[in-house]
This record gives C-alpha cells, structure tokens and sequence, in this order.
C-alpha cells in the first residue's frame, strides 16, 4: 500500500507560501504579506514558523540588525508544496489539464505580462516535447 502524505494544516501551508513568494522574511514581513489571505498575530506565526521548522520545511538564521530571526523555506518545503499542487490538481480536476487551467483563469484573469509569459513557457515545453520525440 502507498504510503500516505502527510498534510499540511491550512495555516502552516498559507504561511509556508508566502514565505515562499517572499523568498526570506522576518515574522513581521509574513504578517504583512498574509494579511490580505489570514490574519495572524506574531506570536501565531511564529508558532507555525517553528511547526514548519520542525517539519525541516523552514530555517532561520539570525537578523543582521536586531533581535528578530530571517526565515526561508527549504529544499524539502518545495516538494511539500509540489506535493500540494498535485494533490488539488488530482481531487478537484481528476488531473484534467485543461479543466484546471480554464478554472485557474476564470478565478484570476492573467496580465499581459503574465500572458506572455506563459506563451514564452508554451513555447518552450512544445520545443521540448519536439527534443524529446527526436
């Protein structure tokens, strides 16, 4: 039998993405960052920051300045959230690509930018799948 995945609770999972998208941030960092999506207070962030530290999904090191710590996600943080994307994408979409992408763009209309940047991607995952067949 597959051995189960373990989850990551709704909290520690918002906080693990926007650290993410911040690259490294203090914990007041992440509270400005998340307001928008979770409000926490400090101490609750940093319960979670350990919890996902625990987990070896975040390191810290100390702040140049000060007494507050710098956080970043880890290698292991970036399979977790993969291992996230893909467990959506399995039980909401049933792995139905396009189904998934018609939603994604219905909920977020992309930018121009954003845009051209996918046709940038398209065209490199089609010269790709022409390597491959070669």
């Amino acid at each position: 039998m597959a051995k189960a995945r373990k989850t990551i609770p709704d909290a520690q999972r918002d906080v693990l993405v926007t650290l993410d998208r911040l690259g490294e941030a203090t914990v007041q960092e992440i509270r400005e960052s998340i307001a928008p999506v979770r409000k926490l207070e400090p101490s609750s962030i940093m319960t979670l920051l350990k919890r996902l530290e625990t987990k070896k999904l975040v390191s810290k090191r100390k702040a140049d300045k000060g007494k507050a710590f710098v956080f970043k996600t880890t290698a292991k943080s970036n399979s977790a959230c993969r291992d996230l994307v893909k467990d959506l994408f399995q039980h909401a979409f049933g792995g139905d690509t396009m189904a998934f992408m018609q939603s994604f763009f219905e909920t977020k209309k992309p930018t121009e930018n954003e845009i051209e940047e996918l046709q940038q991607l398209l065209e490199e995952l089609k010269a790709k799948k022409k390597g491959d067949r070669s």
